[in-house]
């Protein structure tokens, strides 16, 4: 098994990480230009994510989130449905309004505050908080969607990305390509674990960097470049997951999720999400170490950090 990796350092990274110094400038110039401002403004490169280039932009008294982004079609990431999620999360009161947006550009409200990280979950209120915040949008943002809503399937998604990876085999790590072979009859695995499900509106990436604690102690949701109709566990999993939260924590998640304590059948699917979601990371972050991507980041520390956790959480259900 590999090495334990700690996770501060590695979301530390992510919140600093920044768009490559060639893309910045042009990403600053296209936020200059938008029409939308009232007068002349002077974008500033915010850091944090993997994915976009985000700018902070001061207009008319008020303060704006600017993300540029393209599709990245191998990951499963299309801008239109992100602008779709983020207006059905605002009207459930989840996430920042959305004021403007362009093909791989979109202008938001900016929410003060900072992002979570790893050690604000093992705080008992917290994940309270937390379990409540992704009950609200699963309850919720599907009453708002502009359109019949994607699809996010994290078992699909997994065999989709083992598919690309094995095309790109020659120029994989050793250590990745030998693990290939048995993750599609794990994800199958895990996948009959989880069993009968029920089907939400999901944010489908919930990282700690994805929540966003305000000046008044309220949590946001941002990202939100896989939502989609998936499993309700998986966001509560997914978080779980990287926050590494222990039976005792995952029983407080459940708790305030459900209503009611959580026996051990809902506990051993639960570890099934948690693994299923651990693997979904690490075939990402191999996947983004052989393709283009638009921020500077060392994906394989990423990728390490999640084969680590995906065997233990895979360990953890087979052993509940």
């Amino acid at each position: 098994m590999a090495e334990e990796i700690n996770s501060e350092g590695v979301f530390d990274a992510i919140g600093n990480a920044q768009g490559a110094a060639e893309m910045a400038a042009p990403a600053i110039a296209r936020a200059k230009a938008l029409p939308i401002w009232q007068g002349a403004v002077a974008p500033q490169l915010l850091s944090g994510g993997l994915s976009n280039i985000n700018l902070t932009v001061e207009d008319g008294g008020k303060r704006y989130v600017v993300r540029i982004g393209e599709d990245e079609p191998h990951l499963g990431v299309f801008r239109s449905n992100e602008v779709t999620a983020l207006r059905a999360a605002h009207a459930a009161g989840v996430a920042a309004e959305v004021f403007y947006n362009e093909p791989g550009l979109t202008v938001l409200g900016f929410i003060p505050g900072r992002n979570l990280l790893p050690e604000d979950l093992h705080v008992p209120e917290m994940i309270v908080k937390a379990a409540e915040l992704i009950h609200r949008l699963h309850t919720e943002a599907h009453k708002h969607l502009e359109d019949n809503g994607a699809v996010f399937w994290p078992f699909h998604h997994n065999r989709w990305y083992v598919r690309q990876l094995r095309e790109r085999g020659d120029t994989l790590d050793e250590k990745w390509r030998a693990l290939l072979p048995n993750l599609v009859a794990e994800n199958d695995e895990l996948e009959a674990a989880i069993g009968k499900t029920h089907i939400v509106y999901g944010h489908n990436d919930i990282n700690p960097q994805n929540i966003i604690i305000d000046d008044d102690t309220r949590l946001w949701f941002v990202d939100f470049e896989y939502a989609g109709f998936s499993m309700d566990l998986f966001d509560m999993g997914v978080l779980a997951m990287n926050c590494d939260l222990d039976r005792a924590e995952d029983r407080i998640m459940l708790e305030s999720y459900y209503g009611a304590p959580p026996d051990e059948e809902l506990s051993r699917r639960f570890a099934a999400a948690k693994a299923i979601g651990a693997l979904r990371e690490f075939l990402w972050g191999i996947l983004s170490q052989v393709t283009e991507r638009p921020i500077e980041f060392d994906y394989s520390v990423y990728a390490d950090m999640f084969v680590e956790r995906y065997q233990r959480f895979l360990d953890d259900c087979r052993n509940i």
